[in-house]
């Protein structure tokens, strides 16, 4: 019964926020993609997230944390998906991507070069596989995520709504 689990709902958003991070910095460190600025923001909600996995943990099991747990979640996974399909517009030259945005693709071999390149332009997409760039396969990514965090809030609401009072 791990799908029935108060906890799998929970683990399963945090465990995956946590892969597209480490995949983040894999293709970053391993790879030798620098992400531009627009990378860099769609990291946040997966870095907020996060900061939530030992609260969400210990204290999922109680019904108003995990109201709570959910509110935030849906809340970034949005954002994080809002800031995917701008960056996939920029790429594509849909809208104007940030003007401080610029630079060109290079690679790395340590940190100290990391953190002293020019980060690359928005607009110039990053392809993984042929026709997908990596601000699409987060895009993806995160939609699903979303949507879990979607069902957990309905869920942890209308237990809420249908739970007697204490």
């Amino acid at each position: 019964m791990l799908l029935r689990s108060s906890l799998f709902l929970p683990v399963l958003i945090l465990a995956s926020s946590a892969a597209l991070l480490l995949g983040a910095w894999g293709f970053e460190l391993i790879g030798g993609l620098l992400p531009c600025k627009l990378c860099l923001q769609q990291r946040v909600p997966h870095y907020l997230l996060a900061a939530l996995i030992i609260p969400a943990v210990v204290l999922v099991r109680f019904r108003a944390f995990r109201l709570v747990f959910f509110m935030a979640a849906s809340g970034l996974m949005a954002a994080a998906a809002f800031l995917a399909a701008k960056h996939v517009g920029v790429e594509f030259g849909w809208w104007q991507g940030p003007m401080d945005c610029g630079g060109r693709v290079q690679t790395i071999g340590s940190a100290d070069e990391l953190f002293s390149l020019e980060r690359p332009d928005c607009s110039k997409p990053t392809y993984i596989l042929p026709g997908i760039t990596m601000a699409m396969a987060h895009l993806l990514a995160v939609l699903p995520l979303l949507a879990l965090s979607l069902l957990g809030l309905w869920r942890s609401v209308r237990a809420l709504r249908v739970a007697p009072a204490a």
